[in-house]
């Protein structure tokens, strides 16, 4: 890559010509194997089949009597038929007796199903008279049973590679005998903020400093993304310093620098990555906006990130860019984590052709419409502008502009 700083960019790339190619070189990472209730958002490194039925034996859907379908046949309030009643089940209690044709078992919702028994009356089609029970209507075989492997046969595929680990899965796998399973080990991402004019949160910042925050807004990313994010101290614009950055980086599955990419003379670290043997910038400066000077490559085979230092170009594109390579190392069948919905725009949205724009947009439900506002079209500096929106509509590089009424898809924010 030539050196743009103080020349600017020659060209700028489009995201769909760079982003697929630079994907295919990321490898999924090695599993590991975990408790299933620890298993939240995790995502699955294999097929998991059932072992077992479920459920393994046949239960009782309601409170009711066992009984042999065919006895009932002819029931009615008119002329009900009356049955003795030989045993009560609770929900975890079996019975040995057989039912006769004369004979009914009392049972609770859960319980196992007596011997002979083939279906369940319902307690209100039925009257109690000390030990016997009339019965109003007539049951057919099966009617009120759960049967073995009713849920879930042995052999079914339960969730398939790939999957995110959802709350209801986790009841589903213990249910199945499944107390561990094997996930994707999550991508260890290291983040370097860079820059000599950043302070600490907490320092009261003098005339031509900012408060350090984009790693922590790149950390959280991480984390909803599926990686395991590691905090490192501001780098200031220094050659060595960022260099020996680079090797710590090294250390991990990926590497994410916020800052110094852009065209300015302290802008340095699209030039260093380039200049290690084993360092490629594959593309630097993308028709976006905002996030043009953000630059992508490798380093020792492990995927680097320059993002750009403004606090909304850098979350930008860190969602375009290093999120889908955290799910693609994970084998997550879903690169994009953001809810998608559609909504009407409430105003006019203007936009280049050739360049991709990531609009921030508001939501309101209004007489059962829902619209999108642009809260800013520009000031990547502006966090604020993030704090009001609910989504990011794009509008693609062959679209110039949008118009009020249109119907968008908008791109909420995660929230995990």
């Amino acid at each position: 890559m030539h050196d743009i700083r103080l020349k600017g960019f020659k060209k700028y790339n489009r995201i769909d010509d760079i982003l697929p190619n630079f994907l295919k070189e990321i490898q999924e990472l090695p599993f590991e194997t975990i408790l299933t209730e620890n298993s939240l958002k995790r995502i699955v490194a294999s097929d998991i089949l059932s072992p077992v039925n479920v459920p393994h034996f046949s239960r009782s859907a309601m409170d009711g009597f066992a009984i042999r379908s065919e006895t009932t046949f002819g029931a009615s309030p008119n002329s009900p038929k009356i049955f003795k009643l030989v045993g009560k089940l609770s929900a975890c209690e079996t019975s040995s007796i057989g039912i006769s044709t004369k004979d009914v078992i009392q049972v609770a919702t859960g319980s196992p199903i007596p011997p002979n028994a083939d279906a369940v009356i319902k307690l209100e089609n039925t009257k109690r008279l000390e030990n016997q029970i009339e019965v109003y209507f007539p049951v057919t075989p099966g009617q009120n049973i759960s049967k073995i492997g009713e849920d879930i046969e042995k052999g079914d595929l339960l969730l398939s590679k790939g999957h995110s680990i959802r709350p209801q899965d986790i009841p589903l796998l213990l249910e199945c005998s499944i107390n561990e399973l094997k996930v994707i080990k999550k991508p260890k991402v290291a983040i370097f903020p860079t820059g000599s004019e950043l302070v600490h949160p907490g320092s009261p910042p003098e005339i031509g400093k900012i408060i350090e925050t984009n790693s922590y807004s790149i950390a959280a990313l991480s984390e909803i993304y599926g990686a395991q994010p590691f905090r490192f101290d501001i780098v200031p614009d220094d050659l060595i310093l960022l260099q020996k950055a680079i090797e710590k980086g090294k250390m991990y599955d990926i590497i994410v620098f916020s800052g110094g990419t852009s065209v300015g003379e302290y802008d340095l670290l699209p030039s260093v990555i380039s200049s290690y043997q084993n360092g490629k910038m594959i593309a630097h400066g993308f028709a976006m906006r905002p996030g043009s000077p953000t630059a992508i490559g490798f380093i020792d085979s492990k995927p680097i990130f320059c993002l750009p230092g403004f606090p909304v170009a850098t979350m930008i594109s860190f969602e375009v860019f290093v999120g889908p390579t955290i799910r693609t190392m994970l084998g997550a069948k879903k690169l994009d984590i953001k809810p998608l919905l559609y909504a009407e725009l409430s105003k006019n949205i203007p936009s280049e052709l050739g360049r991709r724009d990531f609009v921030r947009v508001s939501l309101e439900i209004q007489e059962n419409k829902i619209y999108a506002t642009p809260t800013r079209l520009k000031g990547s500096s502006l966090i604020s502008s993030l704090v009001k929106s609910d989504g990011i509509v794009e509008i693609p590089e062959n679209v110039e502009g949008l118009e009020k009424g249109m119907i968008v898809p908008v791109r909420l924010f995660p929230i995990w």
